[in-house]
């Protein structure tokens, strides 16, 4: 099972994107942001996501993070990939793996038994 990466990159978030000299700017309302967070919190994580101007009424930018965070967790559940779902594939995996390890104990004491009884 492979390890989540430290670093908070996701599908929608390439490495290889590198930050404008100036930084992004919304077409909606001209408002400029110069870091990755806050261009994600207002953009979205997805390119089809509606911009956080027209979300909010104000300056609601902690109930907008809010939802931003909501919609990667609902996207990680879709894809399967919460931490229940890895634990539940994990203990599976491990439940297999009993299974197969008691049925080859079963077929080596039955071949012993079976060669203790060919003594004839």
């Amino acid at each position: 099972m492979q390890s989540m990466p430290a670093s908070t990159e996701t599908k929608a978030e390439p490495a290889t994107y590198l930050k404008p000299k100036h930084g992004w700017t919304c077409f909606h309302c001209g408002e400029t942001f110069t870091t990755p967070g806050s261009a994600r919190d207002h953009f979205g994580a997805d390119p089809l996501a509606e911009a956080g101007c027209q979300i909010k009424a104000g300056e609601e930018r902690g109930l907008l993070m809010a939802l931003r965070r909501a919609e990667k967790e609902l996207e990680r559940y879709r894809a399967e990939d919460s931490a229940a779902d890895r634990q539940f594939h994990a203990m599976r995996a491990a439940h297999a793996r009993a299974l197969i390890r008691a049925e080859e104990a079963g077929y080596e004491k039955g071949l012993k038994d079976g060669r203790s009884l060919d003594v004839a």
